[in-house]
């Protein structure tokens, strides 16, 4: 058995997914097997792999799945989740180059702590100085978000408990993922990750933000910035989110603040963006799949080993100031 399986999941990629199996190839730990699951691109990616990894081929065991049809983020690393042979799970996009030091970094994390479910990575945007993410949090808003989004990148140094890990660069321990499950399909992309951060802290694992662990992020390369993908999924499952895990007590504890996140949202995708049709379209398809989340939500609250007052502990409030702040320039200006 290999110490870590490394999912990358590749959708029209051509352009910089052999960048990330260069900086894989870089990596100062050793002990890991790659699989690359392609999301049926029509882009050439999978002729791009096997004439990189042919002409290159890496050092450690790599194998590419080419998929029939695109299932998504989610169904993708589910996908890969059925060959994996690794005691940790590290998920990959394709659009990112990891440091050199990446996975000894949350690797060395995960071992001296077996509280730690998740080691979240620094993410930085390439080819520029600004974070992407430094872990995720999760709001008063009842919404996950990326800590430190647009900030210069030589914040958040400090090693820390966060309340989550956005996938795109992530470390998840094996047996975490049986207790608590892995990312759910239904998410097909976008809060996927928020999801199984919610899952995991309602299990009482820890999530532990290893900023050591750098990882360069070509940001949204796949699906775009603001693109109706991009919009759909984000105000979809940002409800399938609070559906699923959000307890009746934090709920009504953080009630003012979701319900000023949701006027919010309505003017920034709606009105500004005038997303109104999208917008509508993505509620009611959340609203039609509440049944079938309330079966899922049975099961998850079952496993609960946490307090309401411990989620809300590891949760942002609104009117903290840094977080405040970013999301009146989010709301501005992007």
């Amino acid at each position: 058995m290999v110490k870590v399986s490394v999912i990358v999941i590749n959708f029209h990629g051509r352009d910089f997914v052999t960048d990330c199996l260069k900086a894989l190839e870089r990596q100062s730990f050793n002990d890991f097997e790659v699989f690359i699951i392609d999301n049926a691109s029509s882009d050439s990616s999978v002729y791009e792999i096997e004439r990189f990894l042919k002409e290159s081929p890496l050092s450690v065991s790599v194998k590419l799945i080419p998929l029939n049809r695109n299932i998504g983020f989610s169904g993708g690393n589910l996908e890969g989740l059925k060959h994996v042979n690794g005691e940790y799970i590290a998920l990959l996009n394709s659009d990112t180059e990891p440091g050199k030091r990446w996975l000894e970094e949350v690797v060395m994390n995960m071992d001296n702590n077996p509280e730690i479910g998740i080691c979240a990575s620094k993410l930085i945007v390439h080819g520029a100085d600004i974070i992407d993410s430094a872990g995720d949090g999760f709001s008063f808003l009842l919404k996950g978000f990326k800590r430190g989004e647009g900030e210069n990148a030589s914040l958040y140094a400090k090693r820390e408990y966060v309340f989550g890990a956005c996938a795109g660069a992530a470390l998840y321990r094996r047996k975490m993922i049986e207790k608590t499950g892995f990312l759910d399909d239904d998410f097909f992309l976008i809060h996927e990750d928020t999801d199984l951060n919610f899952r995991a802290q309602l299990n009482g694992w820890k999530v532990l933000y290893v900023p050591t662990a750098v990882v360069y992020h070509k940001v949204r390369s796949s699906i775009g910035h603001m693109s109706d993908t991009a919009t759909y999924y984000t105000i979809r499952n940002s409800e399938l989110v609070r559906m699923k895990n959000v307890p009746l007590t934090v709920f009504v504890k953080c009630f003012p603040e979701f319900i000023i996140g949701l006027l919010a949202e309505f003017i920034y995708f709606a009105v500004k963006h005038k997303r109104l049709r999208l917008y509508l379209k993505a509620k009611m398809d959340a609203v039609r799949m509440f049944p079938w989340m309330l079966k899922k939500r049975a099961v998850i609250m079952k496993k609960r080993k946490v307090t309401h007052r411990y989620l809300l502990s590891v949760m942002t409030p609104l009117w903290q100031k840094d977080f405040l702040i970013a999301k009146v320039k989010k709301f501005l200006y992007a």
